[in-house]
């Protein structure tokens, strides 16, 4: 005797004793009772009626019926761990001793699905899940903007890491969609890589109609392959949509203008090997530190030691290290000279040299020169990394920037104001006439004109109309005339692409001066709104003008997201101690940056999708065997090969 619906579907977990999948021949009503409540069982039952639902109509609900109360505890215990390793980047292999783990706590995972296979597929269907959901998003949005950069490290020699921004009603979503090799790194590679991510991810032709109609901005690094003006991967995809705005991430740009406006000046360079030097000094020797914390206590100064400079922070961590140099100034110079003068002293050598340099007027007055540049650009950068910035935030933060340094041009700023007339520093007498006149004339114009080139990529028209997508930028009283420009720019400049998004560009404007009234009679403080809340008041009474806004907040302002995904790339990599093929890479990337977290994850559509697409696969295999002629029972196919069970 055997179960009819175990053998049906290949469902044997080895019952030891009275086995009903291979056949028994004890008939005791006890032992039929056993095996209808056994695990294998409650799994032939479940596949039964998944079986017989059809994909299309069923309900995850209603699987999840299908399913008794313990197997379903158990499928989502299971999903939930999966979820939790990928989210935190651990390997597939910690799935293992997680279950083992959770049999000593008592927590009831059955007996199947407990091992790196199970874990790569069921995490597989939960990034799966976030794919469909990020299609339908982008289904129903108007516009979106593409943000990819390249990437080089020991897993792909080349890889591409595609996002895909977009808004809809006045929220904006930033979302990774996949990484994908590159076997050759050119313009077309790069834009094929790209496109086959979304084909692959999101099932989405770029070229077709309906999405290039979509196609509003790219952003990326500014390297040739991605912004070149001869062969780039904006001028292709420019070939798809002639509208695109390619804008070159601006953290990436800010770097490259700092570096290049102070490249050649022997002051920064001398400065920079000073505080690398002191850095070094106290960090590697526990005693120095030490003593300079002694010396800080004994002068009433909160202790600071010398921190360092460089690496992905560069700009936050210039700006401690001078701010700790001058504000601790007079500790560092005392406990320097007292092991200058100290014969026992093994680095009087190095001591006296940055004794020398930190003595020099042109170094102090440099260091406060350079430390009032270095706050205006890191305001810069700090509203560049904010997710909330719109392009036209950073566009008018950098008019600021350029005006602040214009007046630096003409008059010392407040930093550098305290040492004007002052041959003196913290009570030490400075040595040299501390002329940096030319020097800063020259850092300032360099720095001005690099960062006057930073959106040469887009047009400029464009850019500054997008001023009315940003509250933060509108006038706090109204102006009759704010924002008519702009609109007419945005509108004429996208009028296709807005036409086709249903948007009824003639009367766009008289729009925007109806709702621009009505937020300013309604609305007290204009500058703390949101375009969502704007949305929900006003969607349905002015809804081609927020149409356009919403693409507005569609266009990228920076590549910085993509250094982010490449960031927690490698510290997966790190974990995982592996080289894994880029379909798994993308599965662990998107549920680390698109799922919810632990807290708040719901596995029912992940195990819903799972069961139907099994049992889809499932009758794809009983077709072939039924055309090879073979039984459904001679079927190699079984609950553990299917998942990787051992």
């Amino acid at each position: 005797m055997f179960c009819a619906l175990c053998r049906k579907h290949n469902v044997d977990l080895g019952e030891n004793i009275h086995n009903f999948y291979s056949g028994t021949d004890d008939f005791k009503l006890e032992f039929i009772n056993i095996h209808q409540s056994s695990e294998a069982h409650a799994w032939a039952t479940c596949m039964e009626a998944a079986s017989t639902a059809s994909p299309d109509i069923a309900s995850a609900e209603q699987m999840l019926k299908s399913m008794n109360a313990i197997t379903l505890g158990r499928v989502e215990n299971i999903f939930r761990t999966c979820h939790a390793i990928a989210k935190s980047g651990r390997p597939f292999t910690d799935l293992d001793w997680m279950c083992k783990l959770d049999d000593m706590k008592g927590v009831d995972i059955g007996s199947v699905f407990r091992n790196n296979k199970s874990a790569k597929m069921f995490i597989h269907f939960i990034a799966e899940v976030e794919r469909r959901a990020l299609k339908e998003k982008l289904e129903k949005c108007k516009f979106f903007s593409l943000i990819s950069d390249g990437v080089t490290d020991s897993i792909f020699k080349t890889a591409a890491v595609v996002y895909v921004r977009f808004a809809n009603e006045g929220k904006v979503h930033c979302q990774i969609v996949g990484v994908q090799p590159v076997h050759k790194t050119d313009a077309s590679s790069m834009k094929n890589a790209i496109e086959q991510t979304l084909q692959i991810n999101l099932q989405l032709n770029l070229a077709s109609q309906d999405w290039s109609r979509k196609l509003v901005g790219f952003g990326s690094d500014g390297t040739d392959v991605m912004v070149g003006e001869k062969n780039g991967v904006a001028k292709l995809l420019r070939k798809i949509q002639p509208c695109v705005q390619s804008v070159h991430c601006f953290a990436h740009r800010l770097k490259l203008a700092y570096k290049g406006a102070l490249k050649n000046i022997q002051l920064y360079n001398i400065l920079s090997r000073v505080l690398k030097n002191m850095y070094y000094f106290y960090h590697t020797s526990p005693l120095n530190k030490n003593n300079l914390k002694a010396t800080y206590e004994a002068i009433n100064l909160r202790p600071a030691i010398p921190s360092r400079i460089g690496g992905s922070q560069w700009l936050p961590r210039l700006q401690t290290a001078l701010q700790i140099l001058l504000k601790g100034y007079p500790a560092i110079i005392l406990h320097l000279s007292k092991i200058e003068r100290d014969p026992r002293a093994s680095n009087q050598q190095k001591v006296k040299c940055l004794l020398q340099v930190l003595l020099k007027m042109k170094i102090v007055k440099f260091s406060h020169f350079l430390l009032d540049v270095i706050n205006v650009l890191n305001i810069l950068l700090r509203v560049t990394l904010d997710h909330s910035s719109s392009i036209a935030d950073i566009f008018a933060t950098v008019q600021s920037t350029l005006e602040t340094l214009h007046m630096y041009q003409a008059r010392a700023g407040p930093k550098e104001r305290l040492m004007e007339t002052i041959p003196h520093f913290h009570g030490y007498q400075l040595v040299g006439n501390g002329n940096i006149l030319s020097v800063r004339t020259k850092v300032l114009s360099n720095l001005m004109k690099r960062l006057r080139d930073c959106f040469c990529d887009a047009s400029q028209e464009v850019l500054r109309a997008t001023t009315i997508g940003s509250f933060k930028q509108w006038p706090e009283k109204i102006r009759q005339e704010f924002g008519e420009k702009e609109v007419s720019v945005l509108t004429k400049h996208y009028e296709v692409m807005l036409e086709a998004a249903s948007v009824k560009t003639g009367e766009v404007e008289s729009e925007w001066s109806m709702l621009k009234l009505e937020l300013y009679s309604r609305f007290q403080n204009i500058q703390s709104l949101t375009w969502d809340s704007v949305n929900s008041d006003y969607s349905v009474k002015y809804p081609n003008i927020l149409r356009l806004v919403d693409l507005i907040l569609t266009l990228p302002a920076s590549s910085a997201e993509t250094e982010r995904g490449f960031s927690q790339m490698k510290l997966t990599m790190m974990h995982l101690h592996s080289k894994l093929v880029s379909e798994s890479v993308t599965d662990l990337m998107i549920i680390q940056m698109n799922s919810p977290d632990i807290k708040r994850f719901d596995p029912k559509k992940a195990i819903h999708l799972w069961n139907t697409t099994w049992q889809r696969k499932r009758r794809l295999q009983e077709d072939d065997v039924k055309i090879n002629g073979k039984s459904d029972c001679s079927s190699e196919f079984d609950l553990e090969s299917h998942c990787g069970c051992d």
